[in-house]
């Protein structure tokens, strides 16, 4: 199969290299140079993103954000799509996937959202789980593409349900740390020994291994080691808002976490890791970092 790949960052660029490793004949484009130079002498170099969708069978994007996949999906449209496919890997907005599917499908296409669990290197070693959304025909179809770059993928349900279920699995994470960064500096400001009450609440109910992985650093050693960027969760936790206002239902709980991150990133913290959201709480309580 002939296959595109748009995006080399830190996650696509593992997964790149995966697919050529399986013996795929790959075409990769890149807005960085850089990026694409890794890649010379491995896979054909592309001038521009149209270029990739019209070598290839199917075009995989692992992109910053919806608003860059239906720019480039959009030039896509514009050229014969019948027989063609494009499996978005990214982090979207479920409501922008379903509107990119109709239009392929319409076309003669396929469109599926199959969002990444895991981590660079993860990505790197293959070990990354992909739920997919999408018609389970064309999951069945690109499956062994998937599974080239993944230890496994799980078909969810129709387009959409992919970055639903993404989307949902990251609420659910950010929502643990932006707990404990309210809890624990609060706790420590009013003279509690934080590394005693971290003890106590590994030992009932609400242990878990968010609270394991995260508290230690976020609000013990207070390191902030630079992994998943705040901005990552301001801007999956806005792509969650969205599925809420398609549905016209409240979001009070997301809304207060939406204002938290906004200002982590207000006070300059968008490119630190996501545990660094305590420092809002550190700051307003006038305690050293």
């Amino acid at each position: 199969m002939n296959v595109g790949f748009i995006g080399l960052g830190r996650m696509g660029s593992g997964c790149c290299s995966n697919i050529i490793a399986k013996g795929h004949r790959v075409v990769v484009y890149d807005l960085a140079a850089g990026a694409m130079q890794a890649f010379r002498g491995r896979a054909q170099l592309a001038r521009n993103a149209n270029e990739v969708f019209e070598e290839t069978d199917v075009t995989i994007l692992s992109l910053p954000g919806y608003p860059e996949v239906e720019a480039v999906t959009a030039g896509f449209l514009e050229k014969p799509v019948q027989g063609k496919g494009v499996v978005d890997i990214s982090t979207s907005s479920p409501v922008s996937s379903r509107r990119i599917h109709e239009r392929f499908k319409a076309a003669g296409g396929r469109y599926l959202d199959a969002p990444l669990t895991g981590t660079p290197a993860m990505a790197a070693e293959g070990t990354l789980v992909v739920n997919v959304g999408g018609d389970v025909e064309d999951y069945t179809y690109y499956k062994p593409l998937i599974e080239s770059f993944a230890k496994t993928s799980h078909y969810i349900g129709p387009s959409g349900s992919g970055n639903i279920a993404k989307l949902v699995s990251n609420y659910l994470a950010i929502m643990y740390e932006a707990l404990y960064a309210e809890c624990f500096p609060l706790a420590e400001k009013a003279g509690c020994d934080v590394a005693k009450l971290f003890e106590i609440i590994s030992d009932s109910g609400v242990n878990c291994g968010m609270y394991q992985n995260t508290v230690p650093k976020m609000c013990i050693r207070k390191t902030f080691d630079r992994g998943f960027l705040l901005d990552y969760c301001l801007k999956d936790l806005s792509y969650f808002k969205l599925l809420f206002d398609e549905h016209k239902a409240p979001s009070l709980l997301l809304d207060a976490g939406i204002n938290l991150f906004k200002l982590g990133h207000a006070l300059g913290l968008g490119q630190e890791d996501a545990s660094a959201v305590a420092k809002v709480s550190y700051n307003n309580l006038g305690l050293d970092v």
